[in-house]
């Protein structure tokens, strides 16, 4: 399934760049030009990520981040992204409050930019603008009332207890899974009872959940030491992670690798191609023109020039001097025409 974002910026050249750039890298993109064009596209289409511009004439982008936040299908379901030049830390703190996933400064570094997209739309795990207690959407997006640092762990656990309740993993929950393989492709031969799957998923991650929060409190070691743990293999190694949070570089350049083969090959093609031997005339049909004639013909062209323009003046017919001037300009043609090679003629 494509990724859908949408793209707010009240800038025409600077949204449809940025658009353009997205839906290359393969999103499903939606512009807005407005605020409320942005809110109500995302409240009805429900996107993967809301990528806001930071600095609007009319509006605020976090003011528009929380009114979407209070949303709860929203909340549960979007992330938002803010492309901004302001990083101080009350603005983030700001942002974090409003239930913004991540702050991005300007200028934009497109390759950090993609990365961070892929991640938010595959709902990974993404320190957000500031750690503050109150944000908006807490309990829904993923934001929650613990510490949440770099390289610490302990963020997993309260998301996976608020994950595992019958509210979130319920019959429409797996509705929804099996719709979504059926746009896939994937066709389910036997008939699934959502009812009996949800209760079956829902016990199996709340015995990995249990399993995982026992072993933490026997060890008394933060949930960073996992990977070290016999059930960590359950949630992935470290190695894997890394492995998928730099999948989206890897694309990007092996595609630009094989743009640049492209052009390469291209360019070479030109570079040896041979002009057609027609356009080369060998040196025995090859006419030497006396340059004096190639003035001389100048001279009589730039003056029947002249005397064409005086004639389409309006009255200048009955010039009386304008028969002269034929006169002389037909004795100058007569002239070159004698001073040319006739066809055929060997100089």
């Amino acid at each position: 399934m494509v990724p859908k974002l949408i793209v707010a910026d009240e800038n025409e050249g600077r949204r449809k760049l940025l658009a353009t750039t997205l839906e290359r890298a393969g999103y499903e993109v939606t512009r807005a030009g407005t605020l409320r064009q942005a809110e109500g596209t995302a409240l009805a289409t429900m996107p993967e990520v809301v990528l806001f511009d930071g600095e609007w004439k009319s509006g605020d982008a976090i003011d528009a981040s929380q009114r979407l936040m209070s949303d709860p299908e929203f909340a549960f379901k979007c992330r938002i992204v803010i492309l901004s030049r302001n990083t101080a830390e009350e603005y983030l703190i700001s942002a974090a409050r409003a239930g913004v996933s991540e702050v991005i400064s300007k200028p934009v570094d497109m390759k950090k930019l993609l990365s961070q997209l892929e991640k938010h739309s595959k709902k990974q795990f993404v320190p957000p603008p500031a750690e503050v207690s109150d944000a908006a959407g807490s309990g829904r997006s993923g934001t929650f009332d613990v510490s949440m640092v770099m390289n610490d762990g302990k963020w997993a656990l309260p998301m996976l207890k608020g994950i595992v309740t019958p509210e979130k993993i319920n019959v429409d929950f797996i509705n929804e899974i099996l719709a979504q393989l059926g746009e896939e492709g994937i066709d389910i031969e036997h008939e699934i009872d959502p009812n009996l799957m949800s209760n079956m998923l829902r016990l199996a991650l709340n015995s990995i959940v249990s399993d995982i929060d026992i072993e933490g409190e026997e060890n008394n070691k933060p949930i960073t030491d996992l990977p070290k743990l016999k059930k960590s293999e359950k949630l992935g190694s470290t190695t894997k992670k890394k492995k998928i949070s730099s999948s989206m570089e890897d694309i990007l350049q092996d595609q630009a690798d094989d743009i640049a083969g492209d052009i390469e090959g291209i360019m070479d093609d030109i570079l040896d191609e041979k002009p057609e031997l027609i356009t080369i005339l060998p040196n025995e049909e090859q006419v030497v023109i006396d340059p004096e004639v190639l003035k001389f013909t100048r001279l009589v062209t730039e003056t029947a020039h002249e005397l064409m323009w005086d004639i389409g003046k309006p009255g200048n017919v009955q010039d009386l001097t304008l028969r002269t001037r034929i006169e002389d300009l037909t004795e100058m043609l007569g002239d070159v025409l004698s001073s040319l090679p006739e066809d055929g003629e060997e100089e």
